[in-house]
């Protein structure tokens, strides 16, 4: 509902092939081409939706690919931005913005349980303080996104590091968080960095203990190695030094008469 499908799929193909598509580049056509008829095979179906949409035609467009196309996993972004003021009006009663979420949040969830359908609904929080790890009550809306919700995910931001923090666990309770890294080129999130400088960091860290205190005697660099070529200019000096040079006479000693 808030990104066009053209450039959703962009992203996603981006995201699949791990790498910048090729863009601009005429001599990676067939490439492109390729990689599109792989990215064609997977089981991803687009809802034809873009801004504010009414509550029931998203339901029935749901209902059609689940029975149609086997669909079991639908992702919908985002709430707000589905829900817009000319849908507060139904059957000529007025709706604030909480109630009309409630009310898009009970169908969902109806059509989730009787349809064995994984719906993910993105909603946005509410207006923190920077740095501020958010909750459940974090929501924007009322409770109702939350309770009806089996599992409750949410993105965190302290300043420093992105994590995804598990607040609801309905299947087994369990809960925790899980690291986040992204990738430039790849525009994908992963769970350990791109690059690791634990080494740098130990490189650095051994350098500075080796380094010598101001005013302590530091020993004269070592000069390099002679190459090949000096080393036969070398080797032929002392040749040429060998035969100017007079021979030495041997000491004999005298025999006594």
């Amino acid at each position: 509902f808030e990104i066009k499908n053209t450039r959703l799929v962009s992203k996603l193909l981006q995201q699949f092939s791990r790498e910048p598509l090729p863009i601009g580049q005429p001599d990676k056509l067939e490439d492109l081409r390729a990689l599109s008829d792989r990215f064609e095979e997977l089981p991803l179906h687009f809802l034809r939706f873009h801004g504010s949409a009414d509550i029931d035609a998203v339901i029935e467009a749901m209902n059609y690919a689940a029975y149609v196309h086997d669909v079991e996993h639908i992702i919908l972004d985002n709430m707000q931005f589905m829900i817009s003021r000319d849908q507060m009006k139904i059957g000529g009663s007025s709706y604030d913005k909480f109630e009309m979420q409630d009310i898009a949040i009970a169908k969902f969830r109806k059509f989730a349980t009787e349809n064995n359908v994984h719906v993910t609904l993105v909603c946005h929080p509410r207006k923190e303080d920077e740095g501020v790890r958010l909750g459940i009550s974090s929501v924007f809306g009322s409770a109702k996104a939350t309770q009806e919700a089996d599992t409750v995910l949410i993105l965190q931001n302290d300043g420093k590091r992105k994590f995804i923090d598990v607040k609801k666990n309905r299947y087994d309770g369990t809960l925790g968080l899980a690291p986040l890294h992204f990738q430039r080129g790849s525009g994908r999130y992963t769970e350990k960095p791109e690059f690791d400088f634990s080494g740098v960091k130990e490189t650095v860290s051994s350098a500075s203990r080796k380094k010598p205190a101001s005013g302590s005697a530091t020993t004269a660099p070592t000069s390099a190695p002679p190459t090949k070529a000096a080393a036969r200019q070398i080797a032929t000096k002392a040749a040429t030094a060998n035969k100017a040079a007079p021979p030495k006479k041997k000491a004999v000693a005298a025999e006594e008469p």
